[in-house]
């Protein structure tokens, strides 16, 4: 795993749970799964996806990580939750579904900055100030130039 490790995943779900949630023939174990590798890629670069505006994820998400503790959450929660839902023969439990859903909003907080990530790093132009994003109003109410 690359970003985050199997204590992230323990602290929200339990080792056997997540064993059987990711076996395919025979036992597997968490730490060298590419099941959970291939998981956690896709649960990154939806992260990357929200936070891509803000952050310069390269640096986050480099080979020696900078680990966030809220970005570690949010991964480890998407992560545990696409791992047991691929197992179609039972229902994923609700407490799984609530996590997923407040990683997913916590990205969006992130995204639209009243979640800030401390200690990574934010955009910043080439000329070493911060990148802000575009944004703005056009519209004219009084109808002059």
């Amino acid at each position: 795993m690359r970003y985050i490790s199997k204590d992230d995943i323990i602290s929200l779900i339990q080792e056997r749970l997540m064993r059987d949630s990711i076996a395919t023939e025979a036992p597997v174990e968490i730490e060298g799964s590419e099941l959970l590798n291939d998981i956690e890629n896709k649960a990154i670069d939806l992260a990357i996806s929200y936070i891509s505006g803000k952050y310069d994820c390269d640096k986050i998400f480099a080979s020696s990580p900078i680990r966030n503790g809220v970005l570690v959450q949010v991964i480890a929660s998407i992560v545990v939750y696409r791992s047991v839902r691929r197992n179609a023969a039972r229902k994923v439990p609700e407490d799984y579904i609530l996590l997923y859903n407040e990683a997913i909003k916590t990205l969006e907080k992130m995204q639209a900055g009243s979640v800030r990530l401390v200690n990574c790093p934010l955009l910043t132009k080439e000329d070493g100030t911060k990148a802000s994003p575009l944004f703005g109003n056009n519209t004219n109410d009084n109808y002059f130039i």
